[in-house]
């Protein structure tokens, strides 16, 4: 193998592990990987072109492929008979244990307030098995000033393997844990610290938090030890996270090479009068010191050695190729560990740094006549943008829309607040009063970052539901970018190239939001909450409480790019339409009588119409589409050809039942009780109950009637369209 070589091979080994990491879900897009990968890898390396290709590359192109299937499969956690897991009885979601294990990462909190930590198992009390493997655990808040990484600890509480999600759209935690190695978690009552490691990394780290923390408080101590460290190291508020995710920043609380190169400017700036070789020494242990710091993540392992690469280049006087060092890095990281490729952190650093890399230095070039560290400041967020715009619609289907703005207004304030922490930082490890006095000149910039924040996360349409993107839609947004910059015809058309990019992402999300007829009952807790798409109109029943809203409600409007609900029904107290106003826009809301009071108070709905629920009222009137109530306690949804029933009191009956009830096709009702009497009144071909559990002689008495049954404790989320009927989520 030849030098020339080495670029098309880590291409190839990169694009089999991505093709191996989504062979089961994606198989049907594998040939269109192929061909588009094939096609790229051939332009990697100049020397090669379809009619000159040599054989042993072909060969090699098909051994090191079969390597990344190899590698990834062999790699991929599975189950061993002595996992941790294996100890919960199989007719049971989990059981109560005491474990002992070491704590493997720093504990940070999780969205509920809890303690969240990965714990590498030695055993199991009262149980004489060897049992092995690794736990998602969760402990009480007040505990965080006990626990540190590589503390040997035992934790009493239980033990369960979680459930596939059950609603679509919704966070799939079972695969979560296996991405990382673990096949159940514990939610820890009680733990005890059996042994603590007076040393290690997280000592210093813990140092330079403290030292941020007693200058500028909570949570700007939080927030300038994120930006340095990065949120994986640092317990940052949850709410402060998420103004900057939505504002599109969240790179900046990402240790990653933005911050490698910051610090490694630094440095060299420093060093600049001392000898090279001492130059390359302080370099060198002052990035092994940061990835200690931060921990073995991959986005920093990569930066870090991308840093290492530029340090060799400057000892050896010679110019590093920085998209081959970018290529066997990633290459060699992904060889020692596989499953990385999986890691969003480590794809959207690679893409960042690549679009740096291909398309920075053509913006500064065009943009010759403006200052150069203002050019530098407009071209940075606007070459890296489009490489990582795709990949963020695949995974979240949301858009920070003043991102590139908001990125080259705060970019030189987080650069102050960068350097300034690491710093505060480093002198708060030699003298903690020293390094807190540097650290509170850092005050005015981090009020100016959150001000700034939080003034764009308020602006009009500033966090965008757009709608997740489908694989062949990634694939062929990225092919087009790569023949642009790879094909010498594809540079002349790029303004071509890139209204059909954009056309290849728009034109088919806003097709299927204008053909969909879909009416989807979430597995929730009371109340019910139905949502009904017909094409482009959107209409809710019942939005839930906030953890209905955050976590099964909003993944899914994410998802489906829903951005604004037209027609919301309130038939329950128990839903929160202030917090669902606060994600998207309500248009109307009707609401039960008995609700008027309660939904009239609500200021953060002065926007929203709002109108209450009469007998035979009309809600919804569209075309194939009718909502109304026609008695106290029934809602009726006419949607094409099929009718459907929700029952607001299923213990209770109609006195009369009309011939237009009569017609119910579908009847849903939620609770595990309903008046047997429906099943005769009506000709039912389905019934939905939206409940955990359902009575065994319930379940007998509707099937004998001859009626479809689904709940949503078993099936999960159902849901109807014209083509597949009643689709449960879970057989």
């Amino acid at each position: 193998m030849s030098a020339k070589d080495v670029p098309l091979f880590c291409c190839t080994y990169i694009v089999g592990l991505l093709i191996a990491s989504g062979f089961e879900q994606y198989w049907l897009t594998i040939t269109l990987t192929l061909i588009l990968g094939g096609v790229i890898l051939l332009r990697v390396a100049p020397i090669y072109h379809w009619w000159g290709f040599k054989l042993r590359s072909a060969w090699g192109i098909i051994f090191i492929t079969l390597l990344a299937f190899l590698s990834f499969h062999l790699r991929f956690p599975t189950t061993a008979e002595n996992e941790i897991s294996q100890i919960i009885p199989p007719d049971k979601n989990g059981t109560v244990v005491t474990v002992t294990g070491k704590i493997l990462d720093a504990p940070t909190f999780n969205q509920s307030g809890k303690l969240r930590f990965w714990l590498s198992v030695k055993g199991v009390k009262d149980d004489r098995r060897k049992y092995q493997g690794k736990l998602y655990t969760t402990v009480p808040a007040q505990l965080e000033t006990q626990l540190n990484p590589t503390a040997t600890i035992e934790v009493t509480g239980y033990l369960y393997q979680p459930s596939p999600p059950d609603n679509p759209g919704q966070f799939d935690f079972k695969n979560y844990l296996q991405k990382n190695g673990a096949f159940a978690g514990i939610s820890g009552r009680e733990v005890t610290v059996i042994e603590n490691q007076n040393w290690g990394f997280w000592q210093l780290r813990e140092r330079i938090i403290q030292v941020h923390l007693d200058a500028l408080g909570s949570p700007q101590g939080e927030l300038v030890s994120s930006m340095v460290l990065g949120r994986k190291a640092v317990n940052l508020p949850y709410h402060l996270q998420d103004q900057f995710l939505k504002a599109g920043l969240a790179h900046f609380l990402a240790a990653s090479g933005f911050h490698v190169s910051l610090l490694l400017g630094v440095v060299l700036g420093i060093t600049r009068h001392l000898k090279v070789s001492l130059r390359f020494g302080i370099g060198l242990a002052i990035l092994i010191l940061y990835v200690g710091l931060t921990g073995l993540q991959p986005s920093i392992l990569r930066a870090s050695l991308m840093g290492v690469a530029g340090l060799l280049g400057l000892l050896t006087e010679r110019k590093v190729n920085a998209t081959r060092s970018l290529l066997v890095i990633a290459t060699i990281l992904l060889l020692i560990n596989p499953l990385w490729i999986q890691d969003l952190g480590f794809q959207f650093s690679f893409l960042a740094t690549f679009g740096l890399i291909v398309t920075l230095p053509p913006l500064l070039e065009k943009w010759d006549f403006l200052p150069p560290t203002l050019a530098s400041l407009i071209a940075v967020p606007i070459a890296i943008f489009p490489w990582i715009f795709p990949l963020q619609l695949f995974n979240f289907g949301t858009v920070a829309t003043y991102s590139i703005l908001l990125n080259v207004i705060a970019t030189p304030f987080a650069i102050l607040v960068i350097i300034g922490g690491m710093l505060s930082g480093f002198m708060g490890l030699i003298m903690p009063s020293l390094g807190s006095a540097i650290a509170l000149l850092l005050s005015p910039f981090t009020h100016i970052l959150i001000g700034l924040v939080s003034w764009f996360n308020q602006l009009p349409g500033s966090y965008l539901l757009f709608g997740k993107i489908d694989l062949w839609q990634l694939i062929a947004v990225y092919g087009l970018m790569i023949f642009v910059w790879q094909f010498p015809q594809g540079k002349p058309l790029w303004k071509l190239v890139t209204i059909g990019a954009i056309a290849l992402i728009i034109l088919p999300i806003t097709y299927q939001k204008l053909a969909l007829q879909q009416i989807t009952i979430f597995s929730t807790d009371e109340p019910a909450v139905i949502l009904i798409q017909n094409r482009g109109h959107v209409s809710l029943i019942n939005c839930g409480n906030e953890n209905t809203i955050r976590y099964t409600l909003l993944p899914f409007l994410q998802e489906q790019g829903i951005q604004t609900i037209n027609s919301a029904i309130a038939l329950s107290p128990n839903n929160q339409w202030s917090a669902l106003n606060n994600l998207v826009t309500l248009n109307r809301l009707f609401y039960s009588r008995i609700l008027e009071n309660e939904i009239q108070n609500i200021s953060d709905l002065k926007t929203t119409l709002k109108q209450g629920i009469g007998v035979n009222n009309t809600l919804v009137d569209q075309q194939r589409l009718n909502i109304k109530q026609p008695n106290p306690g029934l809602l009726t949804l006419i949607f094409g050809e099929q009718q459907w029933g929700f029952l607001q009191r299923p213990e209770n009956r109609l006195p009369t039942v009309s011939s237009e009830i009569r017609k119910t096709d579908v009847l849903l009702w939620e609770g595990n009780e309903i008046n047997r009497s429906w099943f005769q009144q009506l000709n039912l071909k389905s019934a939905i109950a939206i409940a955990n559990q359902i009575p065994d002689d319930l379940k007998q008495e509707i099937t004998k009637e001859g009626i479809d049954f689904y709940f949503t404790g078993k099936n999960g989320a159902i849901q109807w369209t014209p083509r597949r009927g009643l689709d449960p989520m879970l057989d």
